[in-house]
């Protein structure tokens, strides 16, 4: 007997023992000095930080990470005509317990919760910020079955099985370069005095080998002209970037998981042909996470035995992964926000800007709710002369409410809110209305368990036990007999049992009398 077997890939989840995941969250806090070259500050207008992870290492059931946390701070000079920025790192060491002594394939997310900024004095500035780990072991697993056997006298019956299996899956670093123009309009920039770049990934495409995305940079830009007319300039655009990833195995037909984070940027001004500083270069350092996964049906034994011998049968529980829904649900969100305690009158919307922060995802029959807040930054030009610059930093809590139809206690799922857009507009100058765009990128698996036959040992029947075979007998069905299982018990085939009987079912009712005649003892080959 010959048995043909076939993997099933998926990585392990948290019902799974080969897996540990584990979430930390602590807090960031240091002072730093105004530099030497910049005036002293009055008053802090906009912070924001970037997170890089540095060493990740798990050993003896701990992982240790280290990294630097990067934070920008805007604020306005003494005299409140001027905005400087100035950037400083905040580096961390953390240790995390993960419950497990290895992990060869340790994925790790560090996310900034929160970063706030206060003037300290006029040449101190203290940033805190809250950030949170999420560490998971993900291994890929393969889930042995056996799809076909070869061999005379064996009866096998097969199931249809229908999973979504991991074709495959690559991490990287990529470094993104897009440049652009200054506008005409725009004078030329002589010193840049603070800069923002957020980027999106709006389309993934899984090509032959490769994966492309499409996505836009958003690039806020503060900025000296210099020159007889020196003055604060502000330039803010939106650069569409493509690229394409290797990925080995990639197909068209298989549906793609992509997370990424920008762990690096940068804004470089250099000269035109003119040698005038007009050009803007771009660069930003990805760290992307790719996973590609393809619908597979296949047909798999459910169970063996044979005419002419025993067959043992092992098998297990294992875990099918199904794919239930990959979806971007929207989430369109708008308010109001009373601006007060402010020192000036607000006359002019600079830069706004949102950041979500999902806190929950729960499940409610065939619904996921996804609650969290929305944290809104936004700089205003005021009427004052003496302080012409003011900003506000507030929050809003949402629920978005996602159908998925079959949903429920197997199912793990991924949610990935991203701001795909927002706008801002002062009414009667106390009073901000907004409206937000939330794309809610979703991907539910569903984990069912199934017994799956791995592997099976036939012992041919002795002389003895040849000779006890019967030619003919009556039985009278029991509660449950199948044309299967009474096959299986007697060790007939179904054909076997039919040809004596009138069966117009596969389940047969208790007291059935069947007439079950062995027309011949086939050998094994």
């Amino acid at each position: 007997m010959r048995l043909i077997k076939e993997n099933i890939h998926r990585i392990s989840n948290a019902g799974d023992q080969a897996v540990s995941e584990m979430t930390a969250t602590f807090t960031l806090d240091d002072d730093f000095n105004v530099p030497d070259t910049k005036p002293d500050a009055k008053a802090i207008l906009r912070e924001t930080g970037t997170l890089r992870v540095l060493e990740k290492k798990c050993t003896a059931g701990r992982l240790h990470i280290k990294g630097i946390l990067t934070a920008k701070v805007l604020y306005v000079s003494e005299d409140g005509t001027g905005l400087y920025g100035m950037e400083t790192e905040l580096p961390f060491d953390e240790m995390i317990h993960m419950g497990r002594e290895n992990c060869p394939d340790l994925s790790v997310n560090a996310r900034l919760n929160d970063i706030t900024a206060t003037l300290v004095h006029s040449r101190k500035i203290n940033v805190k910020a809250l950030v949170t780990i999420h560490a998971a072991c993900e291994e890929v697993v393969d889930e042995i079955v056996v799809t076909e056997t070869e061999g005379n006298g064996l009866l096998a019956r097969a199931k249809d099985v229908n999973f979504t299996n991991l074709a495959a899956m690559k991490k990287d670093t990529v470094r993104i370069r897009e440049e652009l123009t200054l506008p005409s309009a725009k004078p030329n920039i002589s010193e840049v005095s603070y800069q923002e770049m957020s980027m999106i990934i709006t389309e993934s495409r899984v090509l032959d080998g490769a994966l492309a995305v499409k996505g836009t940079a958003d690039v806020f830009m503060i900025y000296r002209s210099g020159g007889l007319h020196d003055r604060m300039e502000f330039y803010e655009t939106r650069v569409p970037f493509a690229e394409q990833f290797e990925l080995s195995g990639a197909k068209p037909e298989m549906i793609e998981d992509l997370t990424f984070r920008v762990v690096q940027e940068n804004v470089e001004i250099r000269p035109d042909e003119d040698g005038e500083e007009r050009i803007i270069g771009l660069e930003a350092v990805l760290e992307l996470d790719m996973k590609l996964y393809e619908e597979k049906e296949l047909m798999v034994l459910d169970d063996i035995y044979s005419a002419s011998g025993n067959v043992t049968l092992h098998g297990r529980e294992e875990v099918i992964p199904r794919l239930l829904m990959k979806n971007q649900g929207i989430g369109n969100f708008s308010g109001t926000q009373e601006l007060k305690d402010l020192p000036e009158t607000p006359m002019q919307i600079l830069k706004g800007s949102t950041q979500v922060h999902l806190e929950k995802v729960s499940r409610e029959e065939n619904q996921l709710l996804m609650e969290g807040m929305l944290e809104f930054k936004v700089l205003f030009i005021t009427g004052s002369d003496t302080r012409p610059y003011t900003s506000v930093k507030f929050y809003a809590p949402f629920e978005h409410r996602l159908n998925v139809g079959g949903l429920d206690e197997n199912c793990s799922h991924k949610v990935i809110p991203v701001v795909t857009d927002s706008t801002f507009q002062l009414y009667r100058s106390n009073e901000l209305e907004w409206k937000t765009e939330v794309n809610f990128q979703t991907m539910v698996f569903c984990n069912e368990k199934e017994y799956m036959v791995t592997d099976a040992e036939f012992v041919p029947f002795t002389k003895e036990e040849k000779d006890k075979q019967y030619s003919i007998m009556g039985y009278v069905t029991e509660e449950g007999d199948t044309l299967w299982s009474i096959g299986k018990r007697f060790h007939l085939s179904p054909e076997e049992v039919e040809e004596w009987n009138e069966i117009e079912e596969e389940v047969f009712p208790k007291g059935k009398m069947l007439l079950l005649v062995r027309s011949s003892i086939l050998e094994e080959g």
